[in-house]
């Protein structure tokens, strides 16, 4: 079997013979994605198309907000601020004034670091709700083109937010909590309008696709410790109505359609929270992390989850980029030996680089656990 077919049989609950490991979010095959165009990442992507299992993310276009491109006009303005970077302002005109968000790139690394983000404050918002709205029309064209191309030889991934992914990106780091403390109602209305917006995405996308995964991320936005507990005691229900109750909406549309699997994107992932999350039916969680300080994660996800959950985790990128080899692998034959005897397990880090050159330490403790999870023996 190759790698797409592992993935749907590791899906189903059937063995497979081998514990897959991926690097996830790096697709080896993209000769323009930004880890193939540095030198200092040839040998690892090399050593990922011999022996990972690859997935491929897809992002479709979605208009500005899930409405049709043809009905906001977004003003782009770039300006070079130094050899390796610019400045890239967007703006947008709406009946109650202009929002912008401005955000700095550079050659060096693949993330923005946003200087203003499109809300600061409740005008912001209200300038938001103000705008036309005419569903957007999902383009699938080029991920059924990479789909052909690619045959199986990787697991094709379509990347969506839920409402509080869409949210949570309006506002500076730490900002929406505190939006929804002062301004309420407003960030209520915020989230109606997107809780619709995205339906229509979900719902013309569960029909388009067969056998894909669909990854829905943004439940960190409203999971402690961004959601401050001394803030929010009643925490629970704040997760509960802005995140569970959009989010079930959404999934259930997805069942509705072709047979896809779904996929919980989850930082911070709580014990208390998780029942409320694997209600929702999903297929798919991760990232569930495993460290030296927290050494029990998956364990304990686990037990939670039953056998039937595919977990997808390992170690944190932050070991990975700072421990030695031997460390690295340790953490990941733990994070195996942790998930038992469930087949349903993938080993991946919490994240990828995101900067280059690729460091000789990074490096080498990514083929540790490429390495770790190849020559491991499945626990049956």
């Amino acid at each position: 079997m190759n790698t797409r077919q592992e993935i749907l049989a590791l899906l189903r609950g059937q063995q497979i013979g081998k514990i897959p490991v991926s690097l996830y979010k790096i697709d080896p095959y993209d000769e323009k994605s930004f880890w193939a165009g540095h030198a200092s990442f040839s040998h690892l992507l090399e050593k990922m198309r011999s022996s990972c299992h690859n997935f491929y993310f897809f992002r479709p276009n979605t208009g500005f907000f899930f409405s049709d491109p043809s009905t906001i006009e977004v003003k782009e303005e770039r300006k070079q601020d130094s050899r390796i970077s610019e400045v890239i302002t967007l703006t947008v005109e709406t009946e109650k004034g202009l929002l912008t968000r401005t955000a700095r790139t550079t050659k060096l690394s693949n993330q923005q670091w946003v200087l203003k983000p499109w809300i600061t404050t409740s005008h912001d918002i209200e300038k938001f709700l103000s705008l036309p709205y005419t569903p957007c029309k999902i383009d699938l064209r080029n991920f059924f083109e990479k789909e052909s191309a690619y045959g199986d030889k990787s697991m094709p991934l379509i990347s969506l937010p839920d409402p509080t992914g869409v949210i949570g990106f309006l506002f500076a780091p730490g900002d929406l909590p505190k939006f929804l403390l002062d301004h309420e109602k407003l960030v209520t209305q915020l989230f109606e309008i997107f809780v619709e917006r995205l339906e229509n995405i979900y719902r013309d996308i569960s029909t388009l696709v067969h056998n894909v995964i669909i990854r829905i991320r943004g439940a960190e936005y409203l999971t402690p410790p961004i959601l401050p507990i001394e803030y929010f005691r009643n925490y629970k229900d704040v997760f509960i109505n802005y995140v569970i109750k959009p989010d079930a909406k959404l999934i259930n549309i997805l069942r509705s359609g072709n047979l896809n699997y779904v996929c919980y994107h989850w930082h911070d992932i709580r014990e208390d929270l998780l029942p409320y999350v694997l209600r929702l039916g999903i297929d798919i969680l991760e990232p569930v992390i495993t460290t030296i300080e927290v050494p029990m994660t998956i364990a304990k996800i686990r037990k939670i989850t039953g056998p039937n959950i595919t977990l997808m985790g390992g170690p944190a990128i932050e070991d990975i980029e700072f421990r030695s080899s031997y460390e690295i692998a340790e953490l990941c034959r733990d994070s195996i030996v942790q998930n038992g005897r469930s087949t349903k397990f993938v080993l991946i880090p919490s994240d990828v680089p995101s900067s280059i050159p690729l460091s000789p330490q990074t490096e080498e403790n990514l083929l540790a656990m490429i390495n770790t999870a190849n020559n491991f023996t499945a626990i049956i």
